[in-house]
């Protein structure tokens, strides 16, 4: 189905009446493995901030699909509240991912712009969707709410994890190949959730946004592993 939603999947468990459950499982599985991998960056001996950025980055991403996986099968107790906390781990976990890879930026001048639009950027996001979430009926439509952070999470992964990465691995290392491909395979995920692209109703936009999703940030933590074994491919920049 295209261009339309199934009808929720509705079920009873411990006596609760819950819906939705494969977008809690590819929620889960997905929020596991973003954890899993925070924990693997973190054990990388390293004080650079690229290091710090990624962990923080994986950790919040985790977070996020976690309490996402709740709001969509508690939906029916929580409403739209329950999307509120992975809403607010989204922008913030972009804003991580994008200082990680502007963080290694050979050039000073450009580094301190990238790093000051990253962070205009974040404010913006924040504030477009306080004003929608107070001005549009959200309760009725929560993807109003949801719109200005999947921009965000677009334009933020596609100019940093996409065209910064593709720039890096042509003057700092190949490694970073592993970036731009995992942007290349999280793209149609937007398209897929904004074009409501269902598969089928037991594999809807949601869960086949979230095995692309998953698919791609595996293939960053690829990269960030390459790169820390191979320093000496890549110059460590004070800023």
């Amino acid at each position: 189905m295209i261009g339309a939603d199934f009808e929720k999947i509705h079920f009873v468990l411990f006596g609760l009446n819950l819906v939705e459950p494969m977008a809690f499982i590819t929620d889960l599985i997905m929020g596991s493995v973003s954890i899993y991998l925070g924990v693997k960056v973190h054990r990388i001996k390293s004080n650079l901030a690229f290091y710090t950025y990624w962990k923080w980055f994986y950790f919040l991403f985790g977070v996020g699909a976690l309490t996402g996986g709740i709001g969509h099968t508690f939906y029916n107790y929580l409403g739209v509240a329950g999307k509120f906390p992975s809403w607010i781990c989204g922008p913030v976990a972009v804003y991580c991912l994008e200082q990680a890879m502007i963080s290694i930026h050979p050039v000073e001048r450009r580094f301190e712009l990238f790093k000051l639009l990253s962070t205009l950027k974040l404010f913006a996001v924040y504030i477009a969707f306080l004003i929608i979430c107070i001005n549009l009926p959200i309760a009725e439509k929560p993807s109003l709410a949801f719109l200005p952070i999947t921009i965000n999470t677009i334009l933020g992964v596609s100019v940093t994890a996409g065209l910064l990465a593709l720039r890096f691995s042509k003057i700092l290392s190949s490694k970073f190949n592993y970036f731009y491909l995992g942007v290349l395979i999280m793209i149609p995920s937007a398209f897929i959730f904004l074009l409501k692209i269902n598969l089928h109703q037991w594999f809807d936009k949601n869960d086949l946004s979230h095995v692309l999703l998953t698919a791609g940030i595996i293939y960053f933590y690829i990269g960030i592993s390459k790169i820390s074994k191979g320093l000496k491919d890549i110059p460590v920049f004070s800023h």
